[in-house]
Parts: structure tokens; C-alpha cells; sequence
């Protein structure tokens, strides 16, 4: 079983120069604070950090706040930085394995470290579309802002996939294990491959059809007026691409202006940096003698708040160099596919010129059908055929034995286990929170209660600890912390409340990584336990020195990084004439 575990999160504000640190113990973590002591910022922080977003918004905390999120896998240690959307991932010695500014990129670094295969269907069978962080952590935190209700609101973002809820529980719950997507991988690609052989099949059977229909197995047909036709079909097609390579050529000399702008900018940043790290190094290390002024000779000492000064300045035109890069890098990709465009319609005007004026020319059809013969040309039609068709036949014997092992990894029987256990798992755990006993024979993995009043958030845990204690069963492949904010919802007295939390501190797996946040104290014991006391202030300048000391450099890794891997996809200045 693959063990995930959170082990350590740095959270700071450069803004407001705060920080926290919080060390989390491998097994029962408490967090506990009043409302708006920074509970549901820190355990959100935790999933933020590694790209997923949880419902709800943070009015005051700082959207430039900077967070390094250490973690285990299967004993392997990792340091994920994120800041305003830009992730790097760390190896345990914290050297530098990838940075990326775009969602997608970090989806596929996060899923490789985590053997994280679950995807789910596009359009067609061959398409497929992977699953992301959200969905890995979806089954095991609670979100105080969209899990409590029968809805699937715990993350933002997960609408764009079709209805994942159930394949995400069936994959962590055994019902599809990870063996069943790896087969599924497979198929799809393999599909992919008989589509293609597919495809060209029929486009070498309506060219087949053609042919035939042009020049008839018994003989050739001369029939010099069939050019009069082409020749009026090229020149239309010609008009076309004329008018498209116009519009092509326009939109291209506007993109290569605005990334040459965007690129000024960044060089003007750029310089204005250096500039910046010169004179702070100069700051640092020209001594302690004061500055005499050679007019009045004056004497200025160097206070400690210029050299914050040029930091601050220095860390501005960073994040300002990073924004611009990015938005060359838009202009960039557009530039380029407006230059692929162009080139593709240049080289179709130049094939169809070509072949215009070869048809206007005095060589006939004639001559070209009177070098070969017809016969010639249905056999070589033929034997492709026949090829093409051995190829799909291969492909389809390939994704018919992929169907069979997906099958055998998705067996009946053992489905049917599986459900067992968790709707006992939910019914017991009603009974445990205080729920009259009901006919769960029917309830499925996705089918989340719908209870009002106190009682439904407490059918909502029992749900969730079913989930958990399926997962953590004989068939589940992941070990995944389990995050709870907050389990007192929706006013539960004082008999139902110490029945949720000693639930909570007894009834759950006993050898998962526990992590809940929690208005009051509680009588049963925690391994750690995390005392939130100032309101709106879960950062403080008293942990800022250290955990700048800490993140700094990695914060300098990520962003030195980001600039390079812009620098090298600056393409070479091209002309637009063609």
C-alpha cells in the first residue's frame, strides 16, 4: 500500500513579514482555535500547496502569501514551494527536480511522484483526461466550507471532469484498483492505434472508389475536358489561401510586436535587478566606514533599513520579471502557431501554383495515364488494403485482451465485498454517532446522505469514516492522511458533540495520519496538538526569522528557475514575409 504523510508546512506573508511553522505527528493531529484564528487557512494551505483548491474564499490572508510543504510517499521525502499559482517540487536534500507556472504541468509532476493513475473518459473511448490533486485527496478531507452538505463541493475545479465522484471511490476503495487504469492506459492507446488504421482503411477506400470510378479496371479514360473543371477548382483555392495568408500576415506582425514590447519590459526589469543586487551586495560588504559627502562632506551612516529596502525592491522586480515572462510566453505561443499557420498556407499555394500551372501547361492527363497501367494501380490499392487490414485485425485481438484483464480486475464478486464492508462500515457508524439504524442494503460508494437539522453532519462523517475504513480494507492500494474541519456543525449539543469527537479519536483507522481542527478542547488525547490564540493572525513575526531563513532559498530556486526555462523558449526574431 502507497503511504502518503504530511510532515512539515512554512507558511509566510512578505507582505506583512509573518510566518508559522507547524511539525505534524505521523498519527492524531489536533488544531484548535476559536472562529477566525486561522484554522481553516493553515488546513487548507496544506492542499493548496500541492494544487488543490478547496471551496470557500479567505478574505484577509495575503494572495502572495508563499507556502513549502514537506510530505512523505512511501518513505520518500518532498518539498513542494508554491506562491500566486507557481509550484517547484524538492527533492528530500532540497535540490531543485521541477518548477511550473501551468496547472497541467503540475498535475502530471504531482501524479509521477504519487503513482497517481487515475483518469478518467473523454469524448471517445481513446480519450482520456487525468485525474489531478484535487481528485487524489477528495475522499479524505472535510472541508468546513463544502463537505457537511450532500453535495461534492470539498474542491473547486472538479466540474470539468465528467461526474468523477465514483470513479475516484472506486479507484481508492479497491473496486478499481490502480491495476485497472493501468490496463485502461493501455487500451486507450491502443485504441488510438486501431482509429488511426481505421482512418487511413477508409481514406485508401474512397481513393480506391475514385480511381475506379476515373479510370475503370478495362481501360483508360482520356477525357481532356475533366481539366477545364480542376483548373477553375485550383484557382478558387488559390483566391482563398491568398486572402487567409493576408489575415495570417496581419495577426502575425501584431503578435511579434507585442512580445517584442513585453521582451523590452523584461529586459528593463532585468537590468533594473542587476542594478539592485549590485548595489545590495555593495551594502552588505563595503565595511563599516560611513559615506562622506563630497560637497558638504557630510558623514551618512548605512541603516540596516536600506539594505531591507533593496531586498524588498529586488524581491518586487523578481516577481515582476516572472509576471512578464509569462505573458511573452502567451504571446509567444500565439506568435508561433500564427508563423505554423502561415507556413502551412505557404506551402499549400505554393503546390497548388505549382500544379496550376502544370495543368495550364501543354502536359495532359494522357501522357501521365498512358505511362502506367490501371491494372498496376488496383494491385498496389490492394496490397495496402490487404496490409492495413492484418494491422487492425492485430489491434483489435490487443484491446479485446486489455477488456478481458480489466474485467477479471474489476470482478463481480469482489465488488460486491467491497460494497458489503462499506455499507456496514456506515451503518455502524450511525449507530455510533448517535443516527437511528437504517436499510443501507442499496446505498452506493457515491451516494452521500441528505439528512437535515444536527443529524446531518453526523450521517456526513459516518459516510466519510466508511470511506476511510473501506480504503484502509484489504483491497485498497493508498494511505492517505485524513483532514476534518470542523467536526462541530450545525449546533451539535453537548450529548452529540463528545459522541462525534470520540468517534473521531476511536472509531477511525488506528494507523492513519489524523489531522482536525476544532473550536474547543477536547478530552480525548491527540499526539500533537496546535493552540491557535491570536484572531485574524495565524502568521506571527515572532517564527518569521527562521522560516524565511528557510524558504528564502528555495523561494530564489523556484523563481531563478522560472526565468531561465523562459529565457531558452525566447525564439529567434522571424520575418512575417513569405
Amino acid at each position: 500500500m502507497h503511504r502518503f504523510r504530511f510532515q512539515n508546512i512554512w507558511l509566510l506573508s512578505l507582505r506583512d513579514k509573518k510566518a508559522r511553522h507547524v511539525k505534524f505527528h505521523p498519527r492524531k493531529n489536533l488544531i484548535r482555535g476559536r472562529n477566525h484564528m486561522g484554522k481553516t487557512t493553515l488546513i487548507r494551505s496544506l492542499f493548496e500547496t500541492l494544487g488543490a483548491t478547496p471551496q470557500g474564499t479567505l478574505e484577509s490572508w495575503d494572495k502572495d502569501a508563499v507556502s513549502l510543504l514537506e510530505f512523505s510517499f512511501d518513505g520518500k521525502h518532498f518539498f513542494v514551494l508554491h506562491q500566486n499559482g507557481r509550484r517547484a517540487l524538492f527533492s528530500a536534500d532540497r535540490q531543485l527536480v521541477a518548477t511550473t507556472s501551468k496547472f497541467a504541468e503540475w498535475t502530471r509532476v504531482f501524479c509521477e511522484v504519487t503513482n497517481f493513475n487515475l483518469v478518467f473518459s473523454g469524448k471517445s473511448e481513446s480519450d482520456v483526461v487525468p485525474a489531478d490533486a484535487a481528485c487524489f485527496f477528495l475522499p479524505f478531507y472535510v472541508n468546513q466550507d463544502g463537505s457537511w452538505q450532500s453535495e461534492w463541493n470539498t474542491f473547486t475545479g472538479l466540474k470539468r471532469f465528467a461526474a468523477p465522484w465514483t470513479a475516484i471511490l472506486e479507484y481508492f476503495t479497491g473496486v478499481c484498483p490502480p491495476a485497472y487504469y493501468e490496463a485502461r492506459a493501455k487500451k486507450g492507446q491502443q485504441s488510438r492505434v486501431l482509429d488511426e488504421y481505421r482512418r487511413e482503411l477508409r481514406l485508401l477506400e474512397r481513393t480506391l472508389d475514385r480511381f475506379s470510378r476515373t479510370v475503370p479496371v478495362h481501360g483508360p479514360k482520356l477525357n481532356a475536358a475533366n481539366f477545364e473543371a480542376e483548373i477553375d477548382q485550383l484557382t478558387r483555392e488559390i483566391t482563398d489561401l491568398n486572402a487567409r495568408q493576408e489575415k495570417l500576415r496581419s495577426d502575425a506582425v501584431r503578435e511579434q510586436e507585442l512580445l517584442t514590447s513585453l521582451d523590452h519590459q523584461t529586459r528593463l526589469a532585468d537590468e533594473a535587478l542587476k542594478a539592485y543586487n549590485s548595489d545590495a551586495a555593495w551594502i552588505r560588504t563595503a565595511g563599516s566606514e560611513p559615506l562622506i559627502c563630497p560637497t558638504c562632506h557630510a558623514e551618512h551612516k548605512k541603516p540596516f533599513l536600506d539594505l531591507l529596502q533593496f531586498a524588498e525592491d529586488a524581491r518586487v522586480l523578481r516577481e515582476l520579471a516572472a509576471r512578464l515572462r509569462d505573458d511573452a510566453a502567451v504571446v509567444r505561443a500565439r506568435c508561433q502557431k500564427a508563423f505554423r499557420e502561415l507556413a502551412t498556407l505557404n506551402e499549400s499555394y505554393l503546390r497548388i501554383s505549382r500544379l496550376l500551372d502544370t495543368r495550364k501547361g501543354e502536359l495532359k492527363f494522357q501522357d501521365v495515364v498512358g505511362g502506367i497501367g490501371a491494372e498496376g494501380a488496383f494491385a498496389a490499392f490492394e496490397a495496402e488494403r490487404k496490409q492495413l487490414q492484418g494491422a487492425i485485425d492485430e489491434a483489435v485481438l490487443a484491446v479485446d485482451k486489455l477488456d478481458e484483464t480489466m474485467k477479471d480486475l474489476r470482478a463481480i464478486k469482489r465488488t460486491k465485498a467491497i460494497l458489503a464492508d462499506f455499507r456496514d462500515f456506515y451503518a455502524a457508524g450511525r449507530i455510533a454517532l448517535k443516527l437511528p439504524s437504517i436499510d443501507v442494503s442499496k446505498m452506493k460508494l457515491a451516494g452521500r446522505p441528505d439528512l437535515s437539522g444536527s443529524g446531518g453532519p453526523r450521517s456526513i462523517l459516518a459516510y466519510y469514516a466508511a470511506i476511510w475504513r473501506t480504503a484502509h480494507g484489504s483491497n485498497a492500494t493508498y494511505d492517505i492522511p485524513v483532514v476534518i474541519d470542523s467536526p462541530n456543525q450545525q449546533a451539535q449539543d453537548d450529548i452529540n458533540l463528545p459522541a462525534v469527537l470520540e468517534f473521531i479519536a476511536r472509531d477511525l483507522p488506528d494507523d492513519i495520519q489524523l489531522i482536525v481542527g476544532l473550536e474547543t478542547t477536547s478530552e480525548f488525547p491527540f499526539d500533537y496538538e496546535l493552540h491557535l490564540e491570536r484572531k485574524y493572525s495565524v502568521l506571527i513575526e515572532e517564527e518569521w526569522d527562521i522560516t524565511y531563513g528557510t524558504v528564502e532559498p528555495l523561494l530564489q530556486a523556484m523563481y531563478a528557475n522560472l526565468l531561465a526555462h523562459s529565457d531558452k523558449s525566447t525564439p529567434e526574431p522571424r520575418s512575417t514575409d513569405v
